[in-house]
């Protein structure tokens, strides 16, 4: 009876039924494309990369496609200047390597900053030290970093606090030398209105000594002397009178003269 009723419809009613039936299963593959795309560019604007720029490594995130990033700018102000690019260490094969998070890219990019900070800041050159102390500093704000990474990061703080308090020793010489040199100017003045002057030179040309005998390092312990004997003399004293030195050994007595032999 169906096949009756639909063989009594028109023609043009069966091909608009057959049409729409299409176009809602081309809407539903279209939907879920849409719904692939969407999470696929989800999925890369959450990676994060390490690329080789020109003489830099530069940290970039994918951006809402299906591929491709650009520069990393988090939304917190403060960590604005924590991934700016750095330079290039020697050796590196260049290229763009892929992290699925921030703190798989943090313990990449800390291995890499902290291999540098660790030949800069025992540099002579003034440049190169400060921007190995300026590795230092953002390397202390990364998270995700593993255990030994931290802690080869507190060495090396505690190595360039050692560092900075040896150049303060150094600046405080100088600064000293330079006041004894004013103090002395000031003196020759005769009318100055300030007359503890000499007070003052003589103040700081301790502290000049102090610093300098520092420098020289802790004087040397001689040994002590060994106990002297009972009853010895010690140097400077004089003996007694009619008391013999027991130090020294009795002279020989004369032999009594040998007796003439009986005639």
């Amino acid at each position: 009876m169906v096949d009756t009723i639909q063989e009594s419809l028109p023609a043009p009613s069966r091909s608009r039924k057959r049409g729409s039936g299409w176009i809602i299963a081309a809407l539903l593959i279209l939907a879920l494309l849409g719904v692939i795309v969407y999470l696929l560019s989800l999925l890369n604007s959450k990676k994060y990369f390490l690329a080789a720029e020109g003489e830099q490594l530069v940290v970039k995130q994918g951006i809402f496609f299906l591929a491709g990033s650009d520069r990393f700018r988090p939304s917190d102000p403060a960590l604005a200047g924590l991934y700016e690019p750095i330079d290039l260490p020697p050796g590196h094969r260049g290229g763009e390597r892929e992290f699925e998070d921030l703190p798989s890219l943090n313990t990449e990019l800390a291995a890499v900053m902290l291999q540098q900070a660790e030949v800069w800041v025992f540099a002579q050159e003034d440049a190169l030290y400060k921007k190995g102390v300026n590795y230092l500093d953002r390397l202390g704000k990364l998270n995700g970093l593993s255990q030994s990474q931290l802690k080869a990061i507190e060495a090396l703080r505690a190595d360039v606090d050692y560092l900075e308090a040896r150049s303060a020793y150094a600046g405080v010489e100088d600064t000293l030398e330079d006041a004894l040199r004013k103090f002395r100017k000031s003196k020759l003045n005769e009318d100055s209105r300030f007359k503890d002057t000499e007070a003052w030179i003589g103040r700081v040309q301790h502290l000049l000594e102090t610093i300098r005998e520092s420098k020289e390092g802790p004087r040397p312990v001689l040994p002590e002397a060994p106990p002297a004997e009972p009853g010895a003399v010690k140097p400077g004293e004089t003996l007694p009178a009619g008391k013999a030195d027991p130090a020294e050994p009795e002279a020989a007595r004369p032999a009594p003269p040998a007796e003439a032999p009986a005639p």
